[in-house]
């Protein structure tokens, strides 16, 4: 694989549970993303924000995007050779706009089992530390799954403001800035949050969770894409590219989609 990771790399993410950073796209095509980006949100207005979860299930440029060796070859270096995409979303705090993301652990929530499984976090803009980057408690993968309090706190830009319950002081957690077109690796169990953008721009992270293809849904039916070697476990739906941006067979699969992963997050 062209862009494996080095042993060391695999050898940190191993020890600490995320990798940051990772160089991944050049200026000029992660500016062309946000350009797309943000044509769509332009073009759907109000409704974007309900659209924008699996966008690569829509649309052309995010597919490519999400399918590039370049995000690909790093996460098959630490799932293994047979990967599924689960899920592709944003996670976007305007300037000034409060937003942040509480302290907690993925895997507490998704439903999905076992746990190997890795979120890639690519900046489409820049998350410099005054924008509110990812912080992560180095190797708390290996730790517990720790309660977390559901407190749909309205800033939050969780789907239930979950919030672990443990107490983390600040100087224990490392903060993961990225320019933009870079990227950070995390394991699903690792705690981490982010703060406030206090920056002037937009801080929009493409947010995308592989699992490797023995992982299964334990809280009912799912999808995926196959972006690596085989699946022979047949644990979900796999989905196509998209052929026409926004055709009708690529909205049908794509609302379905979402609304499977949107029941299985928050069931209990």
């Amino acid at each position: 694989m062209e862009y494996a990771l080095t042993q060391t790399q695999t050898e940190q993410y191993s020890r600490d549970g995320y990798l940051s950073p990772l160089n991944i796209f050049s200026e000029a095509e992660v500016r062309s993303f946000r350009t797309a980006f943000e044509r769509f949100e332009r073009s759907h207005g109000d409704l974007a924000a309900g659209l924008r979860t699996d966008l690569h299930l829509l649309e052309k440029w995010a597919w490519q995007a999400v399918t590039d060796r370049r995000v690909i070859d790093p996460v098959v270096s630490v799932l293994g050779e047979n990967v599924l995409l689960w899920s592709m979303n944003w996670f976007i705090k305007e300037a000034h706009d409060g937003k942040y993301v509480s302290m907690h652990q993925d895997a507490n929530y998704w439903g999905l089992e076992p746990h190997d499984i890795c979120t890639a976090w690519i900046a489409v803009s820049d998350a410099t530390p005054a924008a509110g980057p990812m912080f992560f408690l180095p190797g708390s993968h290996r730790s517990e799954l720790f309660t977390h309090e559901n407190t749909f706190a309205q800033d939050n830009l969780l789907t239930r403001g979950q919030v672990a319950q443990t107490d983390v002081k600040d100087d224990d957690t490392k903060l993961a800035p990225l320019n933009a077109g870079q990227m950070s690796l995390h394991h699903v169990r690792i705690l981490h949050g982010s703060d406030a953008n206090l920056s002037s721009d937009r801080r929009i992270g493409m947010v995308l969770r592989f699992c490797a293809t023995h992982v299964r849904q334990t809280k009912g039916a799912d999808t995926a894409v196959l972006v690596n070697g085989v699946d022979s476990y047949g644990n979900f739906d796999l989905l196509p590219q998209p052929l026409e941006d926004n055709g009708q067979q690529e909205q049908r699969r794509h609302e379905d989609a979402v609304q499977k992963m949107s029941r299985l997050i928050m069931m209990d």
